[in-house]
């Protein structure tokens, strides 16, 4: 059976999720403590020389990287949402480098910045905070322009670019950004949180976020 190693509270992790639930591919999800160290373990090494997460286990198999992790598990069960057709799988996967390189980039500096750096024991980096604000404001036109001649980014079927830029803009509740002046992007997110591949994983990333971290809260404190 499929072994995704991860965190709900990280938004590669539940990318991988979205789309083996898309796949319904049967997985086992084991819990790597990024704030414990478990991704520097020598147990955790072996499935991921790179010491982050997500990664997987697939029958022997390992591999990181969750853009990497969601192409391969596309491509071994040949689902539609990877197009066959080399144009077509290039734009998705120039969406898929969009919303991880410059998307997540952004909401990640954000959602740090407003939550994280409390577990990491450092200080907030207002700089960073604000580069990741400016970034979205640079960013989210164009996905909203697309969204506006298209009802998913790469066409009129959800691909994985579609759940790669959902991952992406997860946190968006819990980190304050607010996406209301993207009336198209706003419609296109509502209806990819209403997929069954999506509630599967959680209600919303809102949820989870809430529940993990008021175990913690107190801990900091």
């Amino acid at each position: 059976m499929l072994q995704i190693y991860g965190s709900p509270l990280s938004s590669p992790s539940n990318k991988v999720c979205y789309v083996a639930n898309y796949l319904n591919i049967p997985y086992e999800f084991y819990f790597i403590n990024i704030g414990a160290g478990d991704q520097r373990k020598p147990e955790y090494l072996k499935i991921n020389k790179f010491g982050k997460i997500p990664a997987i286990d697939d029958d022997g198999f390992t591999l990181g990287e969750s853009n990497a992790i969601i192409q391969y598990l596309s491509s071994k069960h040949q689902s539609s949402i990877y197009p066959q057709d080399i144009k077509q799988r290039a734009i998705v996967d120039s969406w898929i480098d969009y919303s991880s390189l410059h998307v997540m980039v952004a909401t990640s500096k954000i959602m740090f910045n407003t939550h994280f750096y409390k577990f990491a024991d450092i200080a907030k980096d207002e700089r960073s905070l604000q580069d990741g604000r400016q970034f979205l404001e640079k960013y989210l036109p164009i996905v909203e322009k697309q969204l506006t001649d298209t009802p998913f980014l790469a066409g009129k079927e959800i691909t994985l670019a579609d759940i790669a830029m959902i991952a992406a803009l997860d946190t968006c509740e819990v980190a304050h950004v607010d996406l209301s002046a993207y009336t198209h992007l706003v419609a296109w997110r509502k209806k990819i949180m209403n997929e069954a591949f999506y509630k599967k994983q959680h209600e919303n990333y809102a949820a989870s976020f809430n529940k993990i971290m008021s175990k913690l809260t107190n801990k900091v404190e």
